[in-house]
């Protein structure tokens, strides 16, 4: 296989626009609880407040210690730090979504079409893309967490097509730690990978190809889902739900519409597979390449069910679709592997050149448009950041903010607080700032597209934020 330079330079522009797109992204909404050690106003400033926060965490809030450990130490490092690292582990995520699909141990030597395809569909599929990339605490739950979890499967994945040849010293104790790390990380995709994979060892086990490290691995990630799901802050959280009038019949019908929201919005990743299933089937390919055939499968189903579980969640965003948008898209990646084996090309060369061309023009407009966006939101949140400080330095109890002109979209995330003082991260805001409200002088009318149907965003004048206008606070 020819190592393309192209891969690699590719890649370096992936990182550089992540860490832009960090460094340049405000902090919003829940970044500012973390920024603090667990039920005090006091600021993360060592290893020993994330430690002693998340032991907090852990028994007041959920168990999921692995991202918000993640989390709190991006925080404590600051920017432009945690843009690297996130750059870092955006670069990690395409290239294990291509060692998976290909049943490949990591290599530097990697094709650049691939490499392209991964990247586009990641961006082009990932709901609330800005919020799992560039936000902070939300990639921690999502874009760091799916990363390792791709990490603990590639021997697996790779055990399917063949035996895997490591030294037993150094494959044991990873699988521990990358088992425990992975069932640690997120409810609904640890469940879905634990049924998925113990699936795969009774199989294995049937065909008498069950062995030491495929064991370990599955029992450290069931210990990190049971550290996960048996956390005293989950029922706590869940009985704060509850105390608040919980509907669980409202609730599983939201959560169903969420679901085919979600497959809506996913429409070129469904599509992609029915497609490539069905040719890989009329014309028998499975047979050709059992392994491949069976991984992707494998990775599509785990990836649905993840999806399905969402549903008995007690709360859906769409930012949890990542793992099955992930999941996916090794799965689509594996087929087209299948098909290319046997044909030059998956459609019609020049529809296929054609499509080519048009997604990069489409990569390029979102991209420039994410750094046009993120200079300006950057912009105004040091104006913001001015107004906040006169008014502290004045002794205000309630402080008004002008608006940032950037609003919320699938490429940027904007959890901005609201006229409204009791809007939820004008709460988080108020905690963080220790004044009594934090308000905004208008609110924008709301987007008639839905955020992920949103690709553009757009420097708003002043003059479109016209409802609910506040009045300047009055002197205290």
């Amino acid at each position: 296989m020819q190592i393309s330079t192209r891969s690699y330079c590719y890649l370096l522009l992936w990182f550089g626009i992540i860490v832009m797109g960090v460094v340049l992204t405000p902090y919003f909404a829940n970044d500012y609880r973390y920024f603090l050690v667990q039920g005090t106003s006091e600021f993360v400033s060592s290893l020993s407040d994330i430690a002693l926060s998340q032991y907090r965490h852990y028994f007041e809030w959920g168990g999921r210690t692995v991202a918000h450990t993640i989390a709190q130490l991006l925080l404590w490092w600051g920017k432009p730090m945690s843009g690297i690292v996130q750059g870092l582990c955006y670069v990690t995520l395409i290239l294990f979504i291509y060692y998976n699909a290909y049943g490949l141990k990591p290599t530097l030597r990697v094709r650049f079409m691939p490499i392209f395809i991964i990247s586009l569909l990641l961006l082009l599929q990932l709901r609330r893309y800005g919020e799992v990339v560039f936000n902070i605490v939300s990639s921690a739950n999502y874009l760091y967490t799916t990363t390792i979890m791709l990490m603990f499967l590639l021997p697996y994945r790779i055990s399917m097509e063949r035996e895997v040849k490591a030294n037993p010293l150094i494959l044991w104790p990873l699988m521990v730690v990358l088992g425990v790390l992975a069932g640690w990380t997120n409810e609904n995709t640890a469940a879905a990978v634990a049924t998925g994979l113990g699936l795969y060892l009774i199989y294995c086990l049937k065909e008498r190809k069950l062995t030491l490290w495929q064991c370990l691995g599955y029992a450290a990630f069931l210990v990190g889902f049971a550290l996960l799901v048996l956390a005293p802050g989950n029922r706590e959280r869940l009985e704060s739900m509850e105390d608040g009038g919980f509907d669980y019949l409202r609730h599983t019908l939201g959560a169903v519409g969420i679901f085919c929201e979600s497959l809506v919005m996913c429409a070129l990743l469904v599509i992609a597979v029915i497609y490539l299933t069905l040719r890989v089937r009329k014309f028998m390919l499975q047979y050709t390449m059992p392994g491949t055939y069976h991984g992707a499968m494998w990775f599509i189903y785990t990836g649905l069910f993840s999806l399905v579980l969402m549903i008995f969640s007690p709360n859906f965003p769409a930012r949890s679709a990542t793992p099955f948008v992930v999941f996916t898209i090794v799965g689509i990646m594996s087929l087209g592997a299948i098909v290319l084996e046997r044909y030059q090309s998956i459609l019609p060369h020049k529809l296929e050149r054609a499509l080519l061309w048009l997604s990069a023009l489409i990569m390029v407009t979102i991209v420039a448009n994410i750094i046009y966006c993120a200079v300006a939101l950057n912009n105004d949140h040091r104006i913001r950041e001015a107004e906040v400080l006169t008014q502290l330095e004045a002794g205000k109890r309630t402080l008004v903010v002008t608006p940032l002109h950037v609003q919320n979209f699938k490429y940027l995330y904007v959890a901005d607080v609201r006229a409204n003082p009791d809007y939820w991260t004008n709460n988080i805001v108020e905690d963080f700032l220790k004044v009594d409200a934090v308000v905004r002088t208008c609110d924008y009318a709301p987007s008639l597209l839905p955020i992920d149907l949103t690709f553009l965003g757009q420097v708003h004048d002043e003059s479109e934020c016209n409802l609910h206008p506040v009045p300047p606070p009055a002197h205290k």
